[in-house]
């Protein structure tokens, strides 16, 4: 049978059928498109997430050119770019391979093409704007930032190391909506802003918002360090409290030692420059020498009374005078020795360790008796913990170990979340269930209305056939309705379509 005979034949059995059976089928279909639209909505869908938000115009173009080329589906809604969440991740890190997005600034890139000619000073100015770029792009990570401006200032290089002035840095954030930066991450901008710009210092480093308002300042950057000196602290004060504790708990008993370390950490910064000399060793450092001889010729009378006697002229002699001058100097120099000592901050100037261990317990009338840790175990635990920690009387440490009961606290085991289990089964087996019912009581039963008339017509065709006389049969195109063959029949012959009623009847 062809399909349009198909389809005027379910047409015609739903004109046949009664009002309380087309109402009854109306509503069914209706439920049918109920339950349809409620798996396509249970049923989950393709996802899509932000790929990047809040782009200038220039980078979002980038991206939805480089999705058009890749024919990667996508959709622009409030300023973002959505893509199918399987993709989110390898999509980032391909177009971060491709430098897209830039962020809006210019960054270590712009040394990619070199060109000939440039100055010292446009290198340095080219350095500065990378750099700062660069810084600007990674603050803009963070989730409550919107775009970020980073300035830095370097000052010309002299050798005159009291006049050499300091860098600075000024960071420009935009926060987004309704979003506030904690302290927390104000001092971690300062902190990289600080190590990645040489000779910068965190004092140095200002962050101002779009609103004009300081957000760093000296007072919280001290404020910050000490709250990073306390974290230290505490970091080592738990190592020490681990290692001893799984080292009891060997020896005693799961659950059987308390350890608890006080330590006192040195944070000061010392730098000692020392200057020694010895004056034992003493070495020439220089040496002078020198000698002068003259020859000098001296004249004169004897000497007598006739020399001095006026009017006489003694008789001359000539005597040649020698004389001889001599000096000597010699410079000594002491030895002497020159250091410089920079102390390490954060050394342990004070260690505390308070041990509580569990005695043991003996069965006496039905109870549990505690017997406490004898002094010898108590020794032994006490002589481990100061190897643990490397005990130093000098320094006064101080170790306590003592044994007292615990109080047996039976150990909770983690609850079954069974309402977050339900949901799960329930939403894999929901779609399962709904198509079953679908099935069975809808298709099914539907199926079954279409087909009733036509093996209704069918059964009186053959009963009809079987009680009627074959010449008082005509035959009629299948086109007929049964309804009209009937009338005729019983306008033709009624005697016999009544004899045939009775025997029905009877039956």
């Amino acid at each position: 049978m062809a399909l349009a005979d198909r389809l005027k034949l379910i047409v015609d059995n739903f004109k046949n059928l009664p009002n309380n059976k087309k109402i009854a089928l109306a509503a069914v279909l209706v439920l049918v498109i109920g339950l349809i639209a409620t798996l396509f909505l249970w049923l989950p869908k393709q996802d899509y997430q932000v790929l990047y938000s809040n782009l200038s115009p220039e980078d979002a173009g980038n991206v939805i050119a480089k999705l058009k080329e890749k024919k990667i589906p996508y959709s622009v809604k409030d300023n973002a770019i959505y893509v199918p969440s399987g993709k989110v991740h390898e999509l980032r890190l391909e177009l971060a391979s491709l430098g897209i997005p830039s962020g809006g600034g210019v960054g270590f890139e712009i040394f990619d093409k070199t060109s000939i000619g440039l100055t010292e000073f446009s290198q340095r100015v080219n350095y500065i704007r990378a750099l700062q770029g660069e810084l600007a792009r990674t603050i803009k990570q963070i989730q409550e930032v919107d775009q970020a401006r980073v300035h830095i200032a370097l000052p010309e290089k002299t050798i005159f190391a009291d006049k050499e002035d300091h860098p600075t840095a000024s960071v420009v954030l935009k926060l987004k909506p309704g979003r506030n930066l904690t302290k927390e991450q104000v001092a971690s901008i300062v902190h990289l802003v600080s190590s990645s710009v040489e000779g910068l210092s965190p004092q140095h480093v200002t962050i101002v918002d779009q609103y004009g308002n300081l957000l760093s300042s000296p007072k919280e950057f001290t404020q910050v360090v000490q709250n990073e000196q306390m974290e230290y602290k505490k970091n080592i004060e738990r190592a020490y409290e681990k290692n001893i504790q799984s080292m009891l708990e060997n020896i005693v008993g799961k659950g059987k030692a308390v350890v608890r370390v006080s330590a006192d950490i040195d944070f000061s910064k010392v730098e000692k420059l020392e200057e020694k000399y010895d004056p034992d060793t003493i070495a020439i450092r220089s040496e002078q020498r020198s000698q002068e001889k003259t020859m000098a010729p001296q004249t004169g009378g004897i000497p007598g009374v006739l020399s001095n006697q006026p009017g006489q002229v003694p008789p001359t002699t000539t005597q040649n005078i020698q004389s001889q001058k001599q000096q000597e100097s010699i410079n000594y120099e002491v030895s002497k020795s020159i250091s410089k000592i920079m102390q390490q901050t954060g050394q342990i100037k004070k260690i505390s360790v308070a041990v509580l261990v569990d005695g043991n317990y003996r069965e006496e009338k039905g109870k549990k008796v505690y017997v406490p840790r004898s002094e010898e175990e108590l020794k032994k635990y006490q002589e481990l913990v100061q190897a643990a920690v490397g005990y130093n009387k000098e320094r006064g440490d101080l170790i306590i170990v003592e044994s007292m009961p615990f109080e047996i606290v039976p150990e909770e085991k983690p609850g079954i979340d069974y309402v977050a289990l339900a949901m799960t089964v329930l939403k894999y087996l929901l779609p399962l269930i709904i198509t079953l019912l679908i099935i069975f009581f809808v298709i099914k039963p539907l199926l079954e209305i279409f087909r009733k008339p036509a093996e209704e017509r069918r059964a009186k065709e053959v009963i009809i056939s079987e009680k009627i006389p074959p010449e008082l049969i005509t035959k009629v195109p299948e086109e007929r309705d049964i309804k009209q063959e009937i009338n005729e029949l019983v306008r033709n012959n009624p005697k016999k379509v009544v004899s045939i009623l009775r025997e029905w009847m009877a039956e």
